[in-house]
This record gives C-alpha cells, structure tokens and sequence, in this order.
C-alpha cells in the first residue's frame, strides 16, 4: 500500500464574532476536503507537549516521527542542514530573517516578519551587503533564499530561547531583544544601519513601500543524532516542502528531499508543481510526506479574510487533484493533518489539539463537514508520533 501524510499549516482557528461565531475553515468553500470527511476516519491529536513551547520545529519532528521532547532542536541548526550546510566546533547556528520593523516613539514593532515576502534575489542583495559590510563580530552570513537566512556565530551555546520573528507581530521588541549577548545587538545595530543606507530600500522608501529594514536572530539550540526513518518503520519515504527546518528534518532522518521549483511557503507558492512531484514520488515510494505552510503567514498577520481564500486554494489546488489521482491509483491511503494551531485571533501559534484525516476509511465523519467539529470526534491520539504510526500500521 502507498501512504500519503499531508502536514498543513494555518487550516484551523477559534471562532471570530464579528464572522458570525465560525471559524475561518468553516466559513471557507471546502467541497472537497468535506467529501473525504464523509469517508474517513477523523479525530483530534495534540502535536504540541504540554511542556515545550509551540512552533513548526516541534510538531513536525512530531508529526515526521520523532518525539519532540527526546529529539527537539534549535531551528536553525535543523534549517542548516536542510539548506546543507552546518556550523563549525565553535560557532553556532541562528535564523537571520529579514523582517520590516515600524518606528514607535519609544520602541520598534514587529511589523512584517517576512520583508514583505521577500524575494531570492531580493535576499541575496541584502545578505550580500551583510556579509561585506559587517565588521569585528565573528559571524558568517548564509542566504536561505528568502526573508529566512542563516548567520553562524563563534560563540558558546546561547541559554535563553531567543523569540522567533514571527511570534511578535505588533510586539515591541525591545523586551525580547538577547541582552544576554552583546555580541547580537551589536551585529544587529550594524545590520540596520546597513539596511536602511542600502539603495533597495531607499527605492521602496520612494515607492511609499515599507523597508526591509532589520535582522533578526532566533532558533538557538542544540542538533540531536536522528534516528533512520526507514529503519523505524521500514518505508522508503520522500518528503516535499518549502521550508529549510523541515528539509532538515528529512535530510538528518534518511528520506529523500525534493526541491520543487516555485515553492514558497506562502500563498503564491506553486502548488501544481507540488503536486505534481508528490504523485511522482508515489510511484517510487512507500511513503511520501506533502508538507504545505501557506495557510501560517495570512493567519499570523490576523488576515482573517486572506485565511479563508488560503483554505479554499488548498482545497481546490491540493486536496482535488490528489483526491483524483487516488480513485486511479487503487491501493493507497492519504491522512491530512494541521501541523498545529496558527490563530488568526491571536496571531500566535498555540497548544490546542488539531484534527487529522485518513482516507479512505470503513466509517466516515456523519457531520459531513471538515471543520474544527472533528476535534469532538474518532479516536483522540496525545501526541503525533502514535497518530504517525497508527496510520503506518494501517490501524486508522
């Protein structure tokens, strides 16, 4: 039997009152998700411990296998890997995003934790003027291909979790800054400096579009030795995604990594392509693992609006023509299920248990809806490793 996990970011969220107390998911157009809810088992599962705080480099070790709370890492060194590069004995890795800080009159706010869906040549202008132009610090800039880059730095292991950009939209910053390590600051002073005299964002500047105006370093912690997947479970198993940490994960755990021209992670990535290599892999692997995070931008920004046409987009671009191919395919079996909960109402991600799908399935979901209605029905799992492999085993 082929088995295929779709890993989706930002489907589901809490009800909003000025959308008539429905969620985004359950105002959103999804004929075809609803029709696998009609025939699949469905339920609930926790991808966030209780005691390790929420983030992609935690539910998908999870959802991939892996025990988060035996196996968690830093996200930079997992992104180092998957970009296939890593730090040496005395430096360590960090996530240098390129983000867009607004000016307050006693702070800067986290604005836009992507420079504006910065672009690949984009980001490697802004990382070349980086890596020329910084001084007396030991650090080596690393582009990632995008607004997410890597900076190594000769320095001990940093203790305090530095925040991630992406947690503190419309936060001052100014309390989450690493005061433990001068060294940062004094690199991130630079890097602004840097940014603001760089002639790209004086064109945006004159363009009346915000400027990428400053780094931010985050995703400090230790790599772990990760176990085989295919001698865990005995699959041969591909894993498609947009994103480095994840690519990491693939990468240090056996399976083979696919590169798809034109995905992005946002909601311009190219899904067709995505799908298309996912089919591709299907006729050479036991298991591929199809991981989609569109839907996690719009929803931390707080763009309710934008999450609901993200949702249908995965519906009508993903779920349609992997359904399709599966009435051709005979002996196969999907489950798809959010990576953890990316609120649009708090524009933070949090700990509540999210809803997986296995198609095809004996009984299906009598509601006949996929939405958060699931999470009150089927077999509950406590973490995503079980749900992993219960599905594997053919027991969902």
């Amino acid at each position: 039997m082929k088995q295929l996990v779709i890993i989706v970011a930002g489907l589901t969220d809490k009800p909003f009152a000025e959308k008539g107390n429905k969620t985004p998911l359950q105002l959103a157009d999804t004929p075809n998700l609803d029709a696998l809810a009609q025939n699949a088992a469905c339920g609930p599962v926790q991808t966030i411990p209780e005691d390790l705080h929420p983030g992609n480099e935690i539910s998908c070790l999870g959802l991939l296998g892996l025990d988060p709370k035996k196996y968690s890492s830093g996200h930079a060194p997992l992104s180092a890997r998957g970009l296939g590069i890593q730090p040496g004995p005395d430096e360590i890795a960090l996530c240098c995003d390129l983000v867009t800080l607004q000016p307050t009159h006693d702070d800067m706010v986290m604005k836009d934790y992507t420079g504006g869906h910065l672009s690949r040549n984009d980001s490697c202008l802004l990382m070349d003027a980086l890596k020329n132009q910084v001084v007396d610090a030991p650090v080596t800039f690393h582009p990632g291909g995008g607004y997410h880059n890597l900076m190594f730095i000769k320095s001990p292991p940093i203790a305090e979790r530095l925040s991630a950009p992406n947690e503190l939209i419309g936060e001052g910053i100014r309390q989450f800054m690493p005061e433990e390590n001068r060294e940062l600051v004094f690199v991130m002073n630079q890097a602004q400096i840097i940014l603001h005299n760089h002639a790209y964002n004086k064109k945006r500047v004159a363009n009346k579009e915000d400027p990428v105006n400053s780094v931010w370093f985050w995703g400090n912690g230790e790599l772990p030795s990760l176990p085989s997947f295919k001698k865990r479970y005995d699959k041969n198993a591909s894993l498609i995604t947009a994103s480095l940490m994840v690519k990491g994960i693939g990468k240090l755990t056996g399976m083979d990594v696919v590169d798809v021209e034109g995905a992005t992670g946002f909601s311009d990535t190219n899904y067709s392509a995505k799908v298309c290599a996912t089919l591709k892999e299907l006729e050479t692997k036991d298991l591929v693992f199809l991981h989609i995070s569109a839907g996690e931008e719009v929803s931390l920004k707080g763009s309710i609006d934008d999450k609901i046409l993200v949702i249908e987009d995965f519906d009508a671009e993903v779920i349609k023509p992997l359904a399709q191919a599966m009435e051709t395919m005979g002996d196969i079996k999907m489950m798809v299920v959010v990576n953890h909960v990316s609120s649009a109402m708090s524009m933070k991600y949090e700990r509540s248990p999210v809803p997986y799908l296995v198609y095809p399935a004996a009984s299906g979901n009598t509601n006949g809806k996929y939405d958060e209605q699931l999470l009150a029905t089927g077999k509950p799992f406590a973490n995503a490793p079980d749900l992993l492999a219960a599905f594997l085993a053919n027991q969902l």
